[in-house]
C-alpha cells in the first residue's frame, strides 16, 4: 500500500529530481504528509470515540492539510510549495490551537513547534527555517506571557478525557519525532548508498577509459613506427635508384629526395618515442636532423649550431611542413655556404610575437656559391610550405644569408 501511494502521489517529481538531496527531501516531506494524514483520521477517529472534542479540530485539520499537501505534490510537480503551503497552515494550527483553545492542556505545544522548525529548516531552506524560528519565538513568548496564565487557572477543572488527551498528543509529538529522524537516516543512508554505487560505477569507466587510453596510446606508438620503417623502406629504394645513375645532378636530385623522406621520418620516430604522441619536443627534434643531414652530406664541416626556440613543442599538423623548411634551408647551407667560412656557423630562432604571430628565423654566416633568387625546386618547395602555414617568407643576403618567416599560427 504504502509503494502504491507513494508512487501514486510522487511518482512524477521524485524521478524528475537530479539531487539526492532534493530527492531525500521530497521523501521525507511525502512520509510526513502520510503519517500526519494516517495519524490525522486515526486521531479524528479515536477523538469521536472517546468524545474529545477539543482534539478532534487539530487532527481533522492534519487530515485535511496533510491530503491537500500531497495532492498540490501531485498536481504541481514541486515539493517546496506544497512545503510551505503545509508548513505555513500548520503554523497557524498549532498557535491557533495553542492560544485560543482553552478546553484542553498544551504540553504537547513545544514539542510541535520544535518539529515544525525542524522540518522547514530541513526541507525548505536555511533562510526559511530562520524566518519561522522568529514567528515562532514570538507566537510562543506570547503565549507564556497572555495566554499561559489564564490556561494555569483552569487547568484543575480539566475533565479526565482531556488529560487522557494529553497523553495522546504528547506520545504522538514523540513518535512523530522519532519517525522524522528515522527518515532523515534512513534518506541519509540511502543517498550514501546511492553516492557509493554511483561512485563504484565511475570508478569501471574511468577503468575501462584509462584501458582504451593506452590502447590508442599503443596504437598510435605502432602507427608512427610502422610509417617510419615505411619511409625508411623508402629511403632504401631512393638510394638503390641513386647509385644506378651515372648523372652527378640526379644523383644530389635522389639525395635531396632521400633527406627530405628521412626529415618526415624522423618525426614519427620521435613521436613514437615521446610520452606525448600529439606534439614534439621542437629543440631535440632539430638537433637530431641536423646530425642526420651531416652524416648524409659526408661532410667534414663542424657547424655550430644555435637554438632560440620560445615555443617548446609543437603539434604534428605544424612539424612537417616547419621541419621541411628547415631541412631545404639546412641542406642548402651544407650544400653552398661553407666551403671557404672557418667556423660555419647556423642560427636558429623561433619566437611568438604579441600580435599572436610566430616568427623563424635561419641564418648561417656561409658564402654562397649560387643567387638565392634562383627559382629552385627547394624554394619552390619553401615558398609552398609557408603558405601551408598561412605565413610570409623574407630574404636577406647581408651581412649574412637570413631567411625569416612570420606565420599566423602554429598547432602548438
Amino acid at each position: 500500500m504504502y509503494r502504491s501511494v507513494k508512487a501514486f502521489f510522487i511518482g512524477e517529481c521524485i524521478s524528475g529530481l537530479k539531487s539526492i538531496h532534493d530527492q531525500s527531501r521530497l521523501t521525507l516531506l511525502f512520509n510526513l504528509a502520510f503519517a500526519v494524514t494516517l495519524m490525522g483520521f486515526v486521531a479524528t477517529i479515536v477523538s469521536i470515540i472517546i468524545q474529545t472534542y477539543p482534539v478532534f479540530v487539530p487532527s481533522l485539520g492534519n487530515l485535511i492539510f496533510g491530503l491537500t499537501t500531497l495532492f498540490i505534490i501531485k498536481f504541481t510537480g514541486r515539493f517546496d510549495v506544497a512545503a510551505k503551503f503545509y508548513f505555513i497552515v500548520l503554523f497557524f494550527l498549532i498557535y491557533g490551537n495553542l492560544n485560543f483553545n482553552d478546553g484542553t492542556m498544551h504540553v504537547g505545544a513545544p514539542f510541535w513547534i520544535m518539529l515544525l522548525n525542524i522540518l522547514v529548516m530541513y526541507i525548505i531552506g536555511v533562510k526559511w527555517g530562520i524566518i519561522f524560528l522568529i514567528f515562532s519565538l514570538a507566537g510562543y513568548l506570547y503565549y507564556l506571557q497572555f495566554v499561559f496564565p489564564r490556561h494555569m487557572e483552569i487547568v484543575d477543572n480539566l475533565s479526565t478525557e482531556t488529560y487522557i488527551s494529553a497523553y495522546y498528543e504528547a506520545a504522538f509529538a514523540l513518535l512523530l519525532l522519532g519517525f522524522i529522524i528515522f527518515t532523515i537516516l534512513r534518506g541519509s543512508k540511502s543517498s550514501d548508498q546511492l553516492l557509493k554505487a554511483k561512485n563504484d560505477e565511475l570508478k569501471e569507466q574511468n577503468k575501462m577509459a584509462l584501458l582504451r587510453e593506452e590502447e590508442k596510446t599503443t596504437m598510435l606508438k605502432e602507427i608512427h613506427h610502422r610509417v617510419k620503417n615505411n619511409l625508411q623502406v623508402i629511403t632504401s629504394l631512393l638510394r638503390l635508384q641513386m647509385y644506378e645513375t651515372e648523372s652527378e645532378d640526379e644523383a644530389e636530385k635522389f639525395k635531396d629526395s632521400i633527406n627530405r623522406v628521412m626529415t618526415m621520418s624522423l618525426i614519427h620516430e620521435k613521436m613514437y618515442q615521446s610520452e606525448e604522441l600529439s606534439r614534439i619536443n621542437l629543440k631535440d627534434y632539430f638537433i637530431g636532423l641536423s646530425k642526420d643531414l651531416l652524416d648524409s652530406y659526408q661532410t667534414d664541416v663542424v657547424v655550430d649550431l644555435n637554438f632560440d626556440l620560445n615555443v617548446n613543442r609543437v603539434g604534428l599538423k605544424s612539424i612537417v611542413p616547419l621541419a621541411l623548411i628547415f631541412n631545404e634551408l639546412f641542406s642548402n647551407s651544407l650544400k653552398h655556404a661553407f666551403e671557404n667560412v672557418d667556423k660555419p656557423e647556423i642560427n636558429i630562432v623561433l619566437e611568438h610575437l604579441s600580435d599572436g604571430q610566430y616568427k623563424f628565423t635561419y641564418e648561417d654566416n656561409g658564402v654562397w656559391k649560387t643567387r638565392q633568387g634562383n627559382k629552385s625546386f627547394g624554394i619552390e618547395l619553401i615558398s609552398s610550405l609557408t603558405s601551408q602555414l598561412e605565413g610570409e617568407m623574407y630574404f636577406e643576403s647581408t651581412p649574412k644569408t637570413k631567411y625569416s618567416f612570420t606565420f599566423s599560427h602554429l598547432d602548438r
